[in-house]
């Protein structure tokens, strides 16, 4: 029975150190690099580049080969990450090997991506009252989280009035899980197509109408030189006539210029014409010559259309 017993701690003192022999220990002294944080879905990621000192030989980019290091005569074998191996956030042990020593080091999987906007244009016109939920107009996003998990809020919504004409800025903002942000700028613009046709068309009336009325005062303007061109050639005609000046008006065969003198008895009008090749001298020259030669009472009267234009001079025989 003693012997049996013997047997037994021999076995279980043979098993603790075989057990013991297992577990290599550590004889160097490995620095890691404080808080390693590791992009999500990151598909360059060198695991030698957290390792800052193994034992006193500090770590450069010449001890660093693949995913080795070699410092001395010191190899360490770094881990190698898969794309699966980086698919899901949160802490990641790492595992680096000297020989059978194994160093342990855990790093942290994180989302550093902002979420993405899209919107149709960065500039949407509608006619009033046409405009949808502004949501029908953009989507989001993300590298890691749903798009339902995103959160959305569109800055001065609350002054979008789409029964309203006018133009609107918009801001909308997204955050994800992992607390990145993003915005992208939208302009909304609210018209009334049959309104703006309208107010042209008003606008087009008004300005033929202030066209017309400038051309109407530059005729009228016109007239007025005329009139006071004309009434200064009058008064530089000379004031008397003789038979002399009667015979050089030029002949027409107008019957109201004949010099053929009227009846005592009979009122008589007669014209002297521009239009008859008579000027601003020769009609008012004409008209006093025939008034002195009738040996009646009368007046030569200037000729006016409705415009203000002279036309001649009008003899009238009592």
């Amino acid at each position: 029975m003693k012997k049996l017993e013997r047997l037994c701690c021999v076995l279980m003192m043979f098993l603790i150190l075989i057990g013991c022999s297992s577990s290599t220990p550590q004889t160097h002294d490995v620095i890691f690099q404080d808080s390693i944080r590791i992009d999500l879905g990151d598909e360059d990621v060198n695991t030698a580049e957290y390792v800052k000192r193994i034992d006193s030989y500090p770590i450069s980019g010449s001890s660093i080969d693949g995913n080795k290091i070699h410092v001395s005569n010191i190899t360490m074998v770094c881990p190698s990450l898969k794309k699966g191996d980086l698919e899901k956030l949160g802490k990641q042990k790492l595992i680096y090997t000297i020989g059978d020593e194994k160093y342990t080091v855990e790093a942290n999987i994180v989302d550093s991506v902002k979420p993405v906007i899209k919107v149709k244009d960065g500039s949407l016109t509608f006619e009033v009252g046409k405009m949808k939920g502004i949501n029908n107009y953009y989507s989001v996003s993300d590298n890691y989280d749903a798009s339902k998990d995103i959160k959305v809020k569109v800055k001065n919504i609350d002054k979008l009035n789409k029964n309203k004409t006018g133009t609107y800025k918009l801001v909308i903002k997204a955050w994800d899980t992992s607390g990145n942000t993003a915005s992208k700028k939208l302009t909304v613009i609210i018209k009334d197509t049959k309104k703006e046709q309208e107010e042209q068309k008003e606008e087009e009336r008004k300005k033929e109408e202030e066209k017309k009325k400038a051309e109407e005062e530059e005729k009228q303007r016109e007239a007025e030189r005329q009139q006071q061109q004309q009434q200064s050639q009058q008064t530089q005609a000379p004031s008397t006539n003789t038979n002399d000046n009667v015979s050089s008006y030029p002949a027409t065969s107008n019957s109201s210029s004949q010099t053929q003198q009227p009846s005592s008895s009979t009122p008589v009008t007669r014209d002297y014409l521009f239009s008859q090749g008579y000027d601003m001298s020769s009609a008012p020259s004409a008209c006093q010559s025939a008034l002195m030669a009738s040996g009646r009472s009368g007046s030569c009267t200037p000729l006016q259309d409705s415009n203000g234009i002279y036309l001649g001079m009008r003899l009238v025989l009592n």
